[in-house]
């Protein structure tokens, strides 16, 4: 239980007193007793409830405790009668609000703030607190403040207004709808924010949009993220105490080199793919490394040499198959990633794969989640079910490319039950492309589907429609991934 301090956090109540004091009478408990068991000095104990001395946060909590209530529970009588007076002082606030965000109490947190924000000298103390919450992990209470800053920040050019943003973008990065508007929030101000957030910000653009598959923007902020991280380099930045980004440069010159690759190989476009696999293959050269960076260095390596592989392979070879599978063995979160590549490029080429499907059909099935999934079955205008698992858009994916695979070796009902996980997820993901190619498949295979494969995706059918009118009645809707 987090503590107030003593007496720099003290403010008086009434109705608090009263029924501290009826508790002791009717208990027939003595102050001493009390105090005993509160934490708090007798003499203090006495002043509190006759009214002579004013009560901290950290008090009330013990005090609430003893008395056999949840924590918080007069939460609601502490922001009425004690903070929302105006003159309140951030030493006393600011304990108080970190409570708040510590027991969710999301609802006191928005009373306190619609009282500052009757004053916009108070911004600089919600930023500071906001920056505590968030570090602390408490990030939905973090951006309740953080949104309350960008309200009333009147300075276009403020880097606690650049930085507001940036937060409520890593806080809602990979939530389904949040992140992308983040993102866009975000985007006019990267590089507004100090230089080594700066890095960070551009990597989680390209993410955003990777994710997206947009590849132009992929590879626009791609090399934004690499032009910055060079003239940083260049400009010896590295060697400043006070530069302090979260990774390496050479992480995020790497990165950058990675995906504008990946990029160029989306598109097709394999020679100029390989041109950028060779900017990344060997940073041996950048200096000023500490054991983290060489680190990276290293795993470039590795990552570039799979990537020709994928490459070889997506433009046909056959050959370097074998190699490339015990890549993904020793390297398992890769193995949804090469499950697509395989398959997409047997599809292509008109090959077969069965091999690799039976090597790693374990994973396969841990991707098909079935629709008793808690994420996968629940709505997504629930904001807590708006948050997307690991990979489960390359699941969408995967399910796609598999279920057109099935119908290749004339496994159409298999088909047809891929082709519909891939619709269930590009629905929860809010994917309007992806599930219009799952929706077209099905329509293409639909002579194969079994009556009950027809009522689940006619079911779908009907999840899609609400999910559309929520978007013209100013509800959730559908991203255009």
């Amino acid at each position: 239980m987090r503590d107030s301090g003593g007496d720099s956090h003290l403010i008086s109540t009434t109705t608090i007193r009263a029924e501290l004091e009826d508790h002791i009478k009717q208990r027939g408990t003595t102050l001493h007793q009390f105090a005993e068991l509160a934490e708090v000095n007798v003499g203090t104990l006495s002043g509190i409830i006759s009214g002579n001395r004013p009560i901290s946060v950290g008090q009330l909590d013990r005090i609430t405790t003893v008395m056999g209530f949840p924590e918080g529970h007069f939460y609601d009588l502490y922001v009425n009668e004690c903070l929302i007076p105006p003159g309140a002082h951030w030493r006393r606030l600011r304990p108080f609000l970190l409570r708040c965000a510590e027991l969710e109490r999301y609802d006191c947190l928005k009373q306190v703030l619609n009282c500052l924000l009757e004053d916009l000298k108070q911004i600089g103390g919600i930023y500071d607190t906001a920056e505590m919450m968030f570090s602390e992990g408490w990030k939905q209470a973090a951006s309740l403040l953080y949104e309350s800053v960008i309200e009333c920040e009147r300075s276009n050019h403020s880097e606690r207004l650049a930085m507001s943003y940036f937060r409520l973008y890593q806080i809602f990065q990979n939530d389904v709808i949040k992140g992308f508007k983040a993102a866009m929030q975000f985007l006019p101000y990267r590089y507004r924010v100090p230089e080594a957030i700066s890095l960070d910000g551009l990597l989680m653009l390209t993410e955003t949009y990777a994710v997206r598959l947009d590849w132009a923007e992929v590879e626009n902020y791609a090399c934004e993220l690499r032009t910055l991280t060079r003239v940083m380099y260049d400009k010896k930045i590295w060697k400043d105490p006070e530069f302090t980004p979260v990774k390496s440069l050479v992480y995020y010159y790497g990165k950058a080199a990675l995906y504008i690759a990946g990029a160029y190989e989306y598109r097709g476009r394999y020679e100029e793919s390989r041109k950028w696999i060779d900017e990344y293959a060997d940073l041996s050269w950048f200096e000023g490394l500490d054991e983290a960076g060489k680190a990276e260095i290293e795993q470039l390596k590795i990552f570039a040499r799979a990537n020709f592989i994928c490459l070889d392979i997506k433009s046909g070879n056959r050959s370097r198959i074998p190699e490339y599978i015990e890549f993904l063995e020793q390297h398992p979160d890769e193995i949804v990633e090469g499950l697509i590549t395989l398959v997409e490029s047997a599809n292509r080429h008109h090959f077969f794969v069965d091999d690799a499907i039976t090597r790693f059909s374990s994973q396969i099935e841990k991707y098909r989640f079935s629709g008793k999934d808690r994420w996968l079955s629940s709505r997504m205008s629930t904001d807590n079910n708006t948050k997307a698992p690991p990979y489960y858009f390359r699941y969408s994916v995967f399910f796609q490319d598999y279920a057109l695979y099935n119908f290749r070796k004339g496994l159409f009902r298999e088909g047809i039950k891929d082709i519909l996980y891939s619709m269930r997820v590009s629905l929860k993901l809010s994917s309007k492309d992806l599930l219009t190619n799952s929706m077209a498949i099905f329509e293409l295979y639909r002579q194969y589907a079994s009556e009950a494969q027809c009522k689940e995706y006619s079911k779908l059918c009907r999840e899609v429609w609400e999910n559309e009118k929520e978007n013209i009645l100013g509800g959730f809707g559908f991203a255009y991934v």
